[in-house]
């Protein structure tokens, strides 16, 4: 078997990394507005409250609509990834589209296990 080198060019579409950076936007937006509409409007907190080192409610000993929002992210996430190892294999432009994909699902799945894990400390601290 030879081995032949890719060109640099190769597998890449400026049209297509527009397009994964409006969906990444676009996500980014999603979650954060998503994020700070269900904690203040359906947990309960206060916006111009200081939250330091957490809100409030995130000391909850129970399940919270907060905790199924970061759940769904991190299933969006991992939705992404599983996107994005299709992609590299059957895309007509396979590094734009892995690149795009996987980065989405990277950030969403880092994203809701952090908050996540900090609601999981502070309801271990309970305060």
């Amino acid at each position: 078997m030879s081995e032949t080198p890719v060109p640099a060019d190769a597998g890449l579409s400026a049209r297509r990394d527009r397009m994964w950076g409006l969906i990444g936007g676009l996500l980014g937006v999603a979650v954060g507005v998503g994020s700070a509409v269900i904690a203040v409007f359906v947990e309960g907190a206060d916006p111009l409250a200081s939250s330091a080192p957490y809100p409030a409610f995130f000391a909850k000993r129970q399940l919270l609509a907060y905790d199924v929002f970061l759940a769904l992210v991190i299933f969006v996430g991992a939705a992404f990834a599983v996107t994005g190892i299709v992609l590299t294999r059957r895309s007509a432009f396979p590094r734009t589209d892995a690149l795009g994909t996987l980065l989405a699902s990277a950030v969403l799945t880092v994203l809701g296990g952090a908050l996540l894990f900090t609601r999981l400390i502070a309801v271990i601290r309970g305060t």
